[in-house]
């Protein structure tokens, strides 16, 4: 059976950790190991996870608190590499399908460095269904740049092959940046996105949720006064950054259109000429009006 490495990061996950992890440890028709990293919590979390520490296929280590971006690029830094393996992200609170891994492998292959995700059914806290995060006709652009600002891919659903794991091991992450837009980046920019419309997760949204838009039943159509509210609670320039780690570890490997693109994402704050790049070239915008003139405002704010 195909080998599937699954890297979870845990932090004060005692309430919906067992059902998670039972969740991933009865994955049909693949063999796999999950790898777990405590970040450091405070609650039961570690003394929960000991239990699974005698199995096999479970690795658990507990380090101190870095937060969740460097806490998954740790897991990401150390996963074995071996030819022909899978690799996935897991969040502590989600619920996977049995048949999540088996599927996402049939749409994918070795031959070239590879990322899959998927739609998923949003849940609140009661395992109550909210809705599906994409419409059932949705169909992603892979198209660079346009992908790249889009931000389109839930890391729960990610799922990646072993080429492009090495591809991530050329280079070593100097800035905080999130490791799931990060390894659909490279995928877009060097290799291959795979979408399946299909859902094989229930992703939970509660008070505690790390991301999104926590448990508000418009988790699925936030209004424009959440999406401003998470604007200015989240880390500023995630992009930017994205972009200047992509170029210093692969530029040379880019095409002369993504190093352009990047070159001006990267710099734009302390180069008046590629701002004005960004906010006037047609190639820079995202998918819809609404989420272009949120590329936009946050060119013109520094903040992209």
């Amino acid at each position: 059976m195909p080998k599937v490495f699954v890297l979870l990061s845990t932090y004060n996950g005692e309430k919906y950790l067992k059902q998670q992890i039972n969740s991933i440890l009865a994955q049909k028709d693949v063999d796999v190991e999950l790898r777990i990293r405590d970040d450091g919590s405070t609650d039961k979390t570690v003394s929960f996870l000991k239990k699974f520490a005698d199995l096999k296929n479970v690795t658990v280590s507990v380090g101190e608190n870095l937060g969740w971006r460097k806490s998954f690029m740790s897991l990401l830094e150390n996963a074995p590499i071996e030819e022909n393996a899978y690799y996935a992200f897991s969040d502590q609170d989600d619920i996977w399908k049995s048949l999540k891994m088996s599927r996402a492998l049939s749409l994918m292959n070795n031959d070239q460095p590879m990322a899959y995700h998927s739609n998923v059914t949003i849940i609140d806290g009661q395992e109550k269904v909210i809705s599906n995060r994409f419409a059932a006709d949705f169909k992603p652009t892979n198209k660079m740049p346009v992908a790249f600002l889009n931000g389109y891919g839930v890391g729960a659903t990610m799922v990646f092959n072993c080429k492009l794991l090495r591809l991530t091991r050329k280079f070593t992450v100097t800035r905080e940046t999130n490791h799931d837009a990060y390894v659909m980046a490279l995928a877009g920019f060097l290799g291959k996105v795979v979408y399946d419309k299909e859902s094989f997760i229930l992703y939970r949204r509660h008070d505690n949720t790390a991301t999104g838009f926590g448990h508000t039943k418009r988790v699925d159509n936030p209004t424009i006064l959440m999406r401003y509210k998470r604007y200015k609670k989240n880390p500023k320039n995630n992009f930017s950054i994205r972009a200047e780690m992509i170029l210093n570890g692969y530029g040379f490997e880019l095409s002369g259109a993504d190093h352009r693109s990047l070159k001006w994402l990267a710099q734009y704050r302390n180069n008046f000429k590629y701002k004005l790049c960004l906010l006037l070239s047609p190639e820079i915008h995202a998918t819809g009006l609404r989420k272009t003139l949120q590329v936009k405002y946050r060119i013109l704010m520094n903040t992209l």
